[in-house]
């Protein structure tokens, strides 16, 4: 449903990251020193930003970096090599290109860079690439902490539910008293329902396509 006048949209509800903020962070140019890649530094400390440039690519890049501007066909023309890990992106990357055609547009698409920004650099349309790229990016690591926190608690929920069943199956107690034996472990040990539960199952051999166990000993 389409939000009414006085109902915020939903990206309103989160606070974004603004053009104050972006004294805040770390920039590296990964760029060539030429008019270019000049006009592109002059910009962005114009804006009060944080600038290092670095040429040629490096083999990796310090933890500390928030944003990498890489000038794709410098690296190309010069036959260099920018190493990037695109299932690992620590940092906001944004390409910087001459031109656009499906060579190249497979290329940035395989890099999933943030943002793109073309040559010649003008300065208008940099700062919204740059804030767009910013708050996409963590929106994009918050839901990525969030699965993980998720895929986490499903995996402790499996263990106790098998630990569950492995005391069921030992004792013929109902889900809800070997539960009960769970906690009451965990009280005594000072520790959690989850750790505990994993302590039973170490000490079992189970099969998971069987819902079966047998101790080490047997």
């Amino acid at each position: 449903m389409r939000p009414g006048r006085n109902e915020p949209f939903a990206s309103e509800k989160e606070q974004p990251f603004l053009i104050k903020d972006l004294r805040s962070l770390k920039f590296l140019l990964v760029q060539p020193q030429d008019s270019e890649g000049l006009a592109l530094r002059s910009h962005l400390e114009r804006i009060g930003c944080q600038v290092q440039e670095f040429w040629p690519p490096p083999l990796s890049y310090a933890e500390d970096i928030d944003i990498i501007f890489v000038m794709v066909d410098r690296v190309i023309e010069s036959k260099l090599t920018f190493h990037w890990q695109a299932d690992a992106q620590s940092a906001v990357l944004i390409a910087v290109i001459d031109y656009e055609n499906p060579l190249s547009i497979d290329r940035l698409l395989n890099m999933r860079v943030n943002a793109v920004i073309g040559l010649p650099i003008r300065p208008f349309g940099i700062l919204t690439n740059l804030l767009t790229a910013v708050n996409n990016h963590r929106r994009e690591q918050r839901l990525r902490l969030n699965i993980d926190r998720l895929q986490a608690k499903l995996e402790s929920s499996r263990i106790v539910e098998r630990a569950k069943l492995a005391i069921m199956l030992a004792d013929s107690y109902s889900g809800q008293e070997a539960y009960r034996v769970l906690r009451q472990l965990a009280m005594k040990r000072r520790t959690t329902v989850d750790v505990v539960s994993g302590e039973i199952l170490s000490g079992l051999h189970w099969r998971d396509d069987e819902n079966t166990l047998m101790r080490e000993d047997e």
